[in-house]
């Protein structure tokens, strides 16, 4: 695989007239000469994370239930496998890291396989260990040392998806985890940012972005609902913050969406195949988000948007 060149002219051509017509001046830079805007991946790609000593890059690959990771203009390359499960599709979720080597991978599970795994450097990967395996495992985030928020959801047959957030306090030494409920009154959570003392869910079947204070999750004693509806957007996935407190996530069935603090939603894309995993890159101010293909058979790509100054 290489930074494909291909789409370039004509991309920066199609990114400049998105941004003098939607007037995103104000999340977007209308540079694009920093960096190729889109790489095909040779892989099924779905979370995503930038690490921020060197904005290396680092993303789930579904074809080989392992991790892949790529420095500034380099190819994508094998990092870490992740354990399969006998007669389970593979589904790896998002990733996070917790200081400045160390990724958690999460695995979706379907119900009864969900797990975390902690790799703390190439080709090393161990289990956390106590966590509800029937819960199905999509957002992650670091909520204090020691401490994330895992967001699942479970079904009962064909009924209603019931979802929620979970607090995990867990030794890094022994890898052992406690995992306690804070969130409820979601339907489908799948994206987590915690910035500051604000934890943002984007709750995906209800179409919505709520936040909630970071204090009261960290010391409630049983699970409480969202105090603040952010903005309603059509199906939000994964999710990203950027310095300047603006949120992204995938909206309606191909765009990518920006959230301003004030909860004005902008559309940057909308020719994504399903926006998936999205991640900022503070270092090379530039924003990615998973391209994922409709099919197995069909082409995913990394986009790369500027971030304005």
């Amino acid at each position: 695989m290489q930074w494909s060149y291909r789409f370039r002219n004509r991309l920066n051509q199609l990114i400049a007239v998105a941004l003098a017509a939607t007037a995103l001046a104000a999340c977007v830079s209308p540079s694009v000469d920093v960096a190729p805007q889109r790489l095909v991946l040779n892989a099924r790609p779905n979370g995503i994370a930038v690490r921020a000593t060197d904005g290396t890059v680092f993303i789930t690959d579904d074809l080989s239930n392992s991790v892949l990771s790529a420095s500034e203009g380099q190819a994508f390359a094998h990092y870490v496998s992740i354990p399969t499960v006998a007669g389970q599709a593979n589904s790896l979720s998002q990733l996070t890291f917790i200081n400045a080597n160390t990724l958690l991978i999460e695995r979706f599970g379907y119900g009864s396989a969900s797990a975390i795994f902690d790799s703390p450097a190439p080709d090393k990967v161990q289990a956390l260990l106590g966590l509800d395996p029937s819960r199905h495992r999509l957002g992650l985030a670091l909520a204090a040392p020691g401490k994330l928020l895992s967001s699942w959801f479970v079904k009962q047959g064909k009924q209603a998806l019931e979802g929620g957030v979970s607090l995990l306090s867990y030794d890094a030494s022994t890898h052992q985890v406690v995992e306690h409920d804070v969130l409820k009154g979601l339907s489908k959570p799948v994206g987590i940012v915690v910035a500051d003392d604000t934890v943002f869910v984007s709750d995906q079947t209800q179409n919505r972005v709520v936040r909630v204070s970071l204090q009261a999750v960290l010391h409630t004693t049983q699970a409480i609902a969202p105090d603040t509806v952010v903005a309603q957007i059509h199906g939000p996935d994964l999710m990203t913050l950027d310095a300047a407190g603006t949120l992204y996530t995938k909206c309606d069935t191909h765009s990518l969406c920006a959230i301003a603090s004030n909860g004005t939603v902008t559309v940057l894309a909308n020719d994504f195949q399903d926006a998936r995993g999205v991640a900022v890159d503070q270092l090379h101010r530039r924003l990615y988000a998973i391209d994922r293909a409709s099919s197995a058979s069909g082409i995913s790509y990394l986009r790369s948007f500027p971030l304005g100054r």
